[in-house]
């Protein structure tokens, strides 16, 4: 069985090797200029060009084709693939992906990981490892859906100014929370991104991210946890010290946030999923 995703996962590429996963690129539009995630444009590119444009990146599902050129590619290993990706309720890529397989022959599976970034990572690595056990693909199916529904995905957001720039907090808004130092939470819930907490203060915001982990159970020592950042590697880092001291995961995942994410996360935000 052969497992395919879209780069919203923001997998290390050494997972990605190592489990052998075929990626399907999002596209996004930074100041009318296209570029294809992963392919012309790196994490650390894209931070560089949102930080300094004047408008909100804005991103796009895959083409039909990607989809075709990488179940194709899959089939010839393969005689079934299954196709995680992020959530249908943030994106099309989910449903570009089913009418993709429509026109192909082949047992593809296509699954709505109803989550983001490593939220939907995560999950792929899950299958890629229960697959790599000799699961049949309806059994890795099961399993993969149990974990879904118990997967949390908490976000801190250092500023407003890209949910400003995309048109859903107004200028005086962004004023007030500066002024305030306003620091919103949110969540991944039900596959739509819901606002969880706004706490005065940077510390008492990230705080949140250790809490909510700690409601959901105090030993991680059985669980993977995923951290990605908005350009602020010394905070994920600092974040990764403390949830290994507190929670003692069995692996702390610890990477960069892609441009579908991060568009709206802006830098300096940072994410959790447990």
């Amino acid at each position: 069985m052969r497992i395919i995703t879209d780069s919203s996962c923001d997998l290390p590429s050494e997972l990605i090797e190592k489990f052998n996963v075929l990626v399907v690129p999002l596209r996004i539009e930074i100041d009318g200029i296209d570029y294809v995630d992963g392919v012309n444009l790196s994490h650390e590119e894209f931070f560089e060009k949102m930080s300094t444009s004047a408008s909100l990146p804005k991103t796009s599902q895959p083409s039909p084709q990607s989809f075709i050129d990488r179940f194709t590619e899959g089939l010839k290993e393969s005689e079934d693939l299954l196709s995680i990706h992020l959530s249908s309720c943030l994106s099309g890529t989910y449903e570009g992906a089913r009418q993709a397989k429509e026109g192909i022959k082949g047992n593809i599976e296509v699954f709505d990981t109803l989550s983001g970034s490593l939220g939907v990572g995560l999950q792929v690595l899950k299958a890629c490892q229960l697959a790599k056990e000799g699961l049949e693909k309806s059994e890795v199916l099961e399993k993969i859906k149990e974990y879904r529904e118990q997967l949390r995905v908490v976000v801190y957001l250092e500023t407003l100014e890209n949910a400003v720039k995309g048109g859903r907090v107004s200028r005086p808004k962004e004023f007030i929370s500066n002024l305030l130092n306003l620091k919103p939470v949110v969540h991944v819930e039900d596959g739509y991104v819901r606002v969880l907490k706004t706490l005065r203060g940077k510390k008492k915001a990230i705080r949140v991210l250790l809490e909510e982990m700690e409601k959901k159970k105090a030993d991680y020592s059985d669980q993977i946890v995923g951290i990605t950042h908005c350009d602020c590697l010394e905070e994920a880092q600092k974040l990764k010290d403390e949830i290994i001291e507190r929670f003692n995961p069995s692996e702390v995942i610890l990477t960069t946030m892609g441009p579908v994410i991060g568009t709206h996360a802006g830098i300096g935000g940072l994410l959790v999923c447990f």
